[in-house]
């Protein structure tokens, strides 16, 4: 995955989430849906086989966002306790291409 066009498979979608996951120390798993919309629940992240039929970017931006509502304080919701995680995330993994992490 070198680039954020074009589409991805499921294999770089895994490869993608385990690599923000495992940076994060965060005890997350995934698993691919035919149900939509893709949600989080319970530290399980339920991934819709629907959305991986965008661009890189925005399925990456899907993961991302699934994994900010772990992080999520209070009620599980899109508000302020959504977003600083949500932003936080897309700064730190958007760019991120395989094998490679951030510091």
């Amino acid at each position: 995955m070198n680039s954020n066009m074009g589409n991805m498979t499921g294999d770089e979608v895994a490869a993608f989430f385990r690599a923000v996951v495992e940076d994060l120390g965060a005890n997350l798993s995934l698993e691919f849906t035919p149900a939509s919309p893709s949600i989080y629940l319970d530290g399980k992240v339920f991934f819709c086989l629907n959305d991986l039929n965008g661009y890189k970017w925005r399925v990456k931006e899907r993961i991302l966002h699934e994994i900010a509502h772990h992080f999520e304080k209070g009620k599980r919701q899109h508000g302020p306790n959504f977003y600083e995680p949500y932003i936080w995330l897309l700064g730190k993994y958007m760019a991120l291409v395989e094998g490679e992490v951030k510091a």
